[in-house]
């Protein structure tokens, strides 16, 4: 039976996908290792969110990390809803998997996701199959293949880059009004739920095609719309609007005083990419530079830039930039180099530059997740750069002095990745013998010499130099020969390429993965309320806040975890309490609900601005820090005895009275009170503006007190409590966006299965 081309084309892009899982075997099929660093510290967010809806709960708010928090209105966590992420929810229900298991395939999903489209992008692109198809093993196997299992903000931002091009391309040279479906569909799903993510997104897209704008790569065709085009270009806008529409309510949160912290604060200095990180493309062993040297002698800096995408592959691109006339080739290029200083973070200009005149590239924090992108530009050389060779072989001569050229980028390579080796191997030895203790205890946890393990494994971007250096006198022997055939050619590039990638991601998976992890830890009942706090208040480093998530401890904590921070509030007061040296610990933890009573009933407060409140409370005793309440406004006339003055604080008292849990949940808390007096029953758990409080059934008022929790005014008596949390607004634009997917799901159906869009 005789296979049909495009089916050849399916069962390549499945094999090379297949390879992949292969590769990581022990991740995807043993379940012996598991994601590591960032990538398993958002375990936590993700198990909450999965066990939740397995529960037919929409988790609105989080009262179980970090003093109670929002959880979808916060940007870091909108990837969760995710039309992938939630098929992969769908199906850990149905099946019965595990939490852990359907995160990781998460991950899995969205990188098969990414490549996949890479592919379509590269065939559009290539003159010839073959380069599309190489291109394609190239990507799949880069750093990326396995660098996302650490860092997995490189899947979150990127993963539908390829598509969104694809259709961009498509609709803006071929005027195809039904493209922009599919374009409105991805980069509205991208806009709602990449959070802050989007920014390297939206920054990528508009430098690559305003660079391709600039230099004349696009052509237009002259035809104008029809009638029926504006209809499918109003749908178009219509999906996009109702998928986006949920980050109306996210940026009015951002803009109140009590917004979740983006660190923002420490977007301009934190977290790029350096210089070393381009030794990369020449000796892929480097990366092992920034991870031992880092963290263990504190003596190179880190980054998480990997951009190796094989020697082979990188000759190619070279001829490709030099050599290819592709109409994009400019465009590209300029978008390569801009998004390289990009990466290299504000110390070199760029940065500092785009934020004066955009100032979204402010949030831009994590410089090195460019390296994504980066690498999609340098395989697109590789692409065109594989049509050159294949178009010399098929047309020799056509290229006057190509094959000298090709010779020389060659030894570029070769002596570009000998002398960076050797540099490499340089500038590890000082550290060591600058720290002989750790230099001795890593050789002793590791059974061998630290100094030896580390020159080995250096000393393997030597082998990658020699093998590239044959495999390039094997590809120019063989294409040359007119008497091999020309798939035996193509299979000879592959095959060597492979060897090379093979051996880099065998290496990289060790450190971007770990040793399967024992996280039976968490109770099997639901989760439960609990009076005690873990640290939660450090605003400075958030994403280990999610730490204890990590090891699938969702209740508050019942012992304290020193050295848990957060993504809390970013009030500049209790940014600056935090801070304060002269305010002890244990008044900050009492104040920040770590160790103080959860729910207390309290028989007066101090009313102050908030920004007076932190240098109070930094003042107190431990003792009477238990006690005291702040909040921002005057109480009822009827309840003016229960404001004290602030020279009076230590009249605050305890009020006799018995407080019982009804109900609690995500979004909900229902008590019993009976208080012998007038009080404040105060609840150590986030404020927010969408926090409703019900008395005996009727609506009464919440209080911002202690800067940043909850305050109830109760009469003597027995009374039942009830807290909402209802965010109106973003209920409304959560079913905008359900909306959107359902039409555009049904759109994209039609045209799938040929009925087309009338």
């Amino acid at each position: 039976m005789k296979i049909s081309g495009k089916a050849k084309e399916v069962i390549g892009v499945a094999a090379v996908m297949l390879g992949v899982l292969i590769l990581q075997r022990d991740l995807w099929f043993t379940g012996k290792r598991m994601v590591s660093h960032d990538s398993i510290v958002w375990f936590g967010v993700f198990s909450y969110f999965f066990d939740c809806l397995r529960q037919g709960i929409l988790p609105l708010w989080n009262p179980y990390m970090n003093c109670g928090e929002i959880f979808f209105l916060n940007i870091h966590v909108l990837h969760l809803w995710d039309p992938s992420t939630l098929l992969l929810v769908l199906a850990g229900k149905f099946f019965r998997i595990n939490s852990l298991t359907i995160y990781q395939y998460d991950l899995l999903f969205r990188y098969l996701i990414f490549i996949s489209g890479s592919y379509i992008f590269f065939r559009r692109i290539a003159k010839y199959r073959f380069s599309a198809f190489f291109a394609f093993i190239t990507l799949s196997f880069s750093a990326l293949c396995s660098s996302y299992l650490k860092q997995h903000g490189f899947i979150l931002c990127f993963y539908t880059l390829p598509w969104i091009l694809f259709f961009a391309f498509e609709f803006l040279e071929e005027r195809k009004t039904v493209l922009l479906l599919w374009l409105s569909f991805f980069l509205g799903a991208a806009f709602s739920t990449s959070g802050y993510h989007i920014m390297y997104l939206i920054s990528a897209c508009a430098i690559l095609l305003a660079c391709i704008y600039i230099s004349k790569g696009f052509t237009y065709p002259k035809t104008g719309f029809s009638t029926n085009d504006r209809k499918v270009i109003w749908g178009a806008i219509i999906i996009f609007l109702l998928l986006s529409i949920n980050l109306i309510p996210v940026f009015l949160t951002y803009i109140r005083n009590t917004v979740p912290d983006v660190r923002m604060i420490e977007a301009p200095t934190a977290a790029n990419a350096y210089l070393a990180d381009f030794f990369n493309l020449f000796t892929p062993y480097s990366f092992m530079l920034h991870f031992e040297m880092t963290f263990l002698f504190k003596s190179i800096r880190a980054s998480e830039g990997f951009l190796y995408i094989g020697l082979i592959p990188l000759f190619l691109a070279m001829v490709g930039l030099f050599y290819s006339r592709h109409k994009y080739r400019i465009g590209f290029a300029c978008a390569l180099v801009i998004t390289a200083l990009l990466m290299l973070g504000p110390r070199f200009g760029l940065l500092k530059i785009f934020s004066y005149f955009f100032p979204f590239f402010f949030i831009i924090r994590n410089t090195h997740t460019f390296a994504t992108f980066f690498i999609f530009c340098l395989v697109y050389f590789t692409c065109i750069g594989t049509d050159v060779i294949v178009e010399q072989i098929r047309r020799p001569g056509l290229l006057k002095g190509s094959p000298k050229g090709f010779i020389f980028i060659a030894i570029f390579i070769s002596a570009a990745a000998v002398l960076i080796n050797r540099f490499i191997l340089a500038v590890y030895r000082p550290p060591l013998a600058e720290f002989p203790e750790r230099y001795m205890t890593i050789s002793l946890n590791l059974g061998e010499d630290f100094g030896s393990f580390l020159n080995n494994m250096f000393n393997r971007s030597y082998h990658n130099t020699f093998l590239f250096i044959a495999s390039i006198i094997v590809i120019f022997y063989v294409f040359k020969s007119p008497k091999i055939k020309l798939r035996f050619k193509y299979s000879v590039l592959v095959f060597l390429t492979l060897i090379d990638l093979f051996l880099f991601n065998t290496a990289i998976y060790r450190f971007t993965s770990m040793t399967k992890a024992d996280l039976s830890l968490w109770p099997k009942e639901k989760a439960a309320y609990s009076d005690k706090r873990s640290p939660v208040i450090w605003p400075r480093y958030p994403f280990l806040g999610f730490a204890p998530a990590m090891q699938r401890i969702f209740s508050a904590s019942s012992s304290r975890i020193p050295g848990v921070t957060t993504h809390f509030y970013q009030m500049k007061d209790f940014f600056n309490f935090e801070n304060d040296k002269m305010a002890r610990p244990e008044i900050k933890e009492i104040f920040m609900g770590v160790t103080g009573q959860r729910l207390k009933l309290v028989s007066g407060a101090v009313v102050l601005p908030l920004e007076l409140q932190a240098q109070e409370c930094a003042k107190l005793e431990e003792r009477i820090a238990q006690m005291v309440v702040f909040i921002e406004d005057d109480p009822p006339e009827k309840f003016s005895k229960l404001k004290i003055p602030v020279e009076r604080i230590a009249d605050s008292t305890i009020v006799n009275g018995a407080i019982n849990i009804l109900d609690f949940g995500p979004n909900i808390l229902r008590l019993e009170v009976n208080s012998e007096a007038d009080c404040l029953l105060y609840y150590s758990d986030g404020f927010d503006i969408s926090w409703r409080v019900f008395i005996d059934g009727k609506e009464s008022r919440i209080y911002r007190a202690n800067m940043a929790f909850k305050a109830v005014i109760l009469e003597k008596g027995r009374h039942t409590v009830r807290f909402v949390y209802d965010p109106k607004l973003y209920k409304i634009t959560l079913f905008c966006y359900f909306a959107g997917l359902f039409i555009a799901a049904i759109i994209l159906c039609r045209m799938l299965f040929g009925k087309g869009i009338k």
